[in-house]
This record gives structure tokens, sequence and C-alpha cells, in this order.
């Protein structure tokens, strides 16, 4: 088809789907690199032992949580410097990358006290001592992986707000590379080396991290499309004003990462009176959309970026471009996701389980799980784009609101019954799941509708009538 024959507003739709996915793709790519080390981490402990599997699946968890309030405070950073990115403010640039870089240093010392605290912690736990000898053993490198951990993601998050996703993807793809046949020597006392079992994982962890932040800070001295910036320069002492409104952005996000994660994490506690098969069941469906989770992530971190690149170069309407562009791609991968998983839900559980009981169970969950998959893709979308406008608080009371004060008591109440209704089981869990991702998705989506108009009418009159102009005549 001719192009002139296209509307313009398929063209601009078309012209910025591209953009984003082209952001998208690395970004996706190197975050199922993250997500394969973990999986690495859990198939060579499996071959270690029971005990090692289960370890490290328990020193997992326990990182995770305790790292979640500084990762999610570190990835302000990527709409801060896309802001100065769109405005061409290169010394803003630089002068982001260096105050976020001070920033980590104390949360550097914070992470490494959290997850010291987490060693000694999981010994409290109701598990075997053999378990727990090899948890904490797990735990006590990733202190120094705690430590680098900011570091990291302060060259990760610039480099995202620059648009640089490649660099991501194939920094975490080396690290995910590394820690393969890390973990193959650590754990299992492969090419000479002493036998460590479940605790090999976490110097192998530590090995690759260290080796990551290496790469990385070569790559921030050293590479061409860095140059310009001069990121290293004229180093500047912490600015108590800027590092306050980095920590005005982050901590509602590492709130919000905090408190959806821990509710992810209590569930399958709170399933434990149901017995092993509904907790095996709820594993199978929450691993794979887990896996699924990967691609709506990547895209709305490529959305968070380019609304700020628009935001800052002074284009809201851009901007809200963005938002519909992005919601629209993450509606229609969603729906494939769904489809697939309704679709493969059979032959999916076989490839986890062959307890005939556990299979029905978890090919049931996956009809709950595809549905979660929809309200999950907006929610994300719809949280990251407001990132972008740096409007991170709501969202943050919106997620902790929807997912402690009424899908929590509403997952229970389901789940085990009450005077009026027998219980569920753990549908009735994934069932106040599904309600309270869909409220929590409606209500950012409306809180992302709303501070978008908020900026174009802010642009002034005549740009908000050039928008109604064009929604008029389409």
């Amino acid at each position: 088809m001719n192009s002139t024959a296209i509307p313009p507003r398929w063209r601009d739709l078309r012209a910025e789907s591209r953009r984003v996915i082209a952001l998208a793709l690395p970004l996706v790519t190197g975050q199922l690199a993250l997500v394969g080390m973990g999986v690495t981490d859990v198939v060579v402990a499996g071959h270690a032992g029971t005990d090692d599997l289960a370890a490290v699946t328990l020193g997992f968890y326990a990182w995770d949580l305790a790292m979640l309030l500084v990762f999610g405070v570190m990835l302000a950073n990527t709409a801060l410097v896309g802001h100065q990115y769109g405005a061409g403010n290169v010394a803003g640039i630089r002068r982001q990358f260096q105050q976020t870089l001070w920033l980590a240093l104390p949360l550097a010392l914070l992470s490494g006290l959290a997850i010291f605290a987490a060693m000694h912690a999981v010994r409290f736990l109701d598990v075997t001592p053999a378990v727990a000898d090899i948890a904490a053993g797990y735990l006590l490198p990733t202190i120094g992986t705690a430590v680098l951990l900011p570091l990291a993601l302060c060259f990760r998050t610039t480099n995202e707000g620059l648009g640089l996703t490649r660099p991501v993807m194939w920094l975490n793809l080396g690290a995910f590379l590394v820690n393969i046949p890390l973990d193959y020597a650590l754990v299992l006392g492969g090419f000479g080396l002493p036998r460590m079992g479940g605790a090999g994982c976490g110097w192998a962890t530590l090995t690759s991290f260290s080796l990551l932040v290496l790469a990385w800070t070569l790559y921030s001295l050293c590479a061409p499309a860095l140059r310009r910036y001069r990121l290293w320069s004229d180093f500047g002492p912490p600015c108590a004003r800027e590092l306050r409104s980095l920590l005005a952005l982050g901590l509602p996000i590492g709130l919000s990462l905090l408190g959806v994660g821990g509710f992810f994490a209590v569930l399958p506690m709170l399933m434990a009176s149901l017995g092993a098969v509904a907790i095996a069941g709820h594993a199978v469906a929450i691993t794979v959309d887990t896996l699924m989770l990967t691609i709506p992530l990547g895209v709305g971190q490529a959305m968070s970026v380019r609304v700020a690149h628009e935001l800052g170069g002074g284009n809201p309407r851009g901007a809200r471009a963005v938002c519909a562009t992005g919601m629209l791609l993450l509606v229609g991968i969603a729906l494939l996701q769904a489809g697939a998983i309704v679709a493969l839900r059979h032959p999916i559980t076989a490839l986890f389980t062959r307890d005939a009981a556990v299979a029905e169970l978890g090919t049931m969950l996956l009809l709950f799980a595809a549905a979660y998959r929809v309200f999950d893709s907006v929610q994300i979308g719809a949280g990251m784009a407001l990132r972008g406008y740096k409007d991170t608080r709501v969202a943050s009371a919106i997620n902790i609101a929807a997912y402690w004060l009424f899908g929590l008591p509403l997952c229970w109440t389901l789940a085990m019954g009450s005077p009026w209704h027998a219980g569920l089981g753990v549908a009735g869990f994934w069932a106040g799941m599904l309600a309270a991702i869909g409220v929590a998705a409606l209500a950012i989506a409306w809180r992302l509708a709303r501070t978008s108009r908020r900026h174009l009418r802010a642009a002034g009159p005549a740009l908000l009538a050039a928008v109604s102009a064009q929604a008029a005549g389409a």
C-alpha cells in the first residue's frame, strides 16, 4: 500500500510502535537473561540435592524481597535521565548520573546489611538445620552482590534513560553466560573445583555480578555512544536537592515493588494448609506467569523512556501518543500470551510435573493466569508510563491498597470460605489475585489518563485545541 494512502494518525502509530519495540526488544532479552540466572541456580542446585534446591529457593526469595526497595529507588534514574536527554541537556545528564552514583553508595551499604540480616533470619524459619545452613551459606556471598547491585543499576538506568538499551541486553547476556559454567563448577565441583553445593550458587552470582559491574564501568569510560556526555568529568559533590528529587520519585516505586513482591511471597505461606498439591499447582501457574511477565516489562520500560524523552523535549502531545501506542501494544501482546496459555495449558503443565493431581490443578489455574496476564499488562504499562511523567506516589498507593487491603482479605475469604459459602481452595486465591490486579489496572490506567491530560492542559490552550481537533477529525 502506498504510504500516502495511510491516514496520518495510523502512520504516527506505526512509527511510534517501531520506536517502542526497538527500545523494548533489548530490554526483554536482558530481562530474560537475568531471569535465566535464577533458573540456572535452581536447576543446578536441584542436581546437587533436595536440601540444596530448597535452600537456594529460600535464599533467592529472601534476596529478592530484601532488594526490591533499593531496586525501585534506582529505577527512578531512568525517567530523570530521560527528561534531561529529551531536553538536550548534556550537563544535566552528567550531573544526574553522578548524583545517582552518590546515592548508590549508602544504598550499597544498606543492601549489604539487609542480606546480612536475612542470612541470620533464615535460621529462625521452620526448616531443617541442614537447609538453614545451606541457605545461610548461599546468602553469605550475596552480601557482596547486594553491595554491587546499586552500582550496576546506576549504570543500567542511565543507559536506559538515554535510549541505549542494547548495552543492557549484551551485558546482562554476558553475566548469564558466565553464570552457567560458574554454577556447574562451584555447585557440582566441575573443572576440578571443590563441590560447594547450594552455597556455590551464591559465589557464582557474586563473581558474575562483579564482572558485570566491571564491564559497566569500562563501558561508561570507553563507549563511543557515551563519549559526548563525559559522565565522569567534573565530578561534583552530593547535592541534597537532587538526591531528594531522586528519592521522592524512587521511594514510591520501591515501596510498590516491595508491596507487590511481599504479597506474592506471603501467598504460598497462606496456601500451606491446603496441602502440597495446592502449592505445587500454584507454583506451575505462577512460574508460567513470571516468564510471560518479561515481555510487558520490557515494553513498559520502553514506554517510560519514550514518555520521559517527549516530556523533556516539551512535547506532552507526543508523550500521550506514546502512552496510547504502548497500551495498544501491551494489550495486543497480552491477548496473544493469554491465548497461548489457554491453548497450550496441558502441554505446559506436563513440562512441570508427572503428578496427575498437580497437572489437573495447574491446568485449571493457568486459565486464571491467562486472564491475569491481560490485566497485569495494563497495570505495568500505565504504571511505567507514569514513571516517565514523574508521577509515582499515587500508583504506588493504588498497588499497595489493591493487593493488601482489598486483594489479601478477598483471597483468604474466597479460598478458605466464610459462614456464607464454602472455600474454593487455591482457585479462590487466584480469583482474589485476579480481582486485585483488575482494580489496580483500572485505577492506574485512570491515573495515567488524568496525568497525561493535565500535562496537555499545562502546555497551553492551543495545543489542547489541536489535539481535540485531530480527535474529532479521526
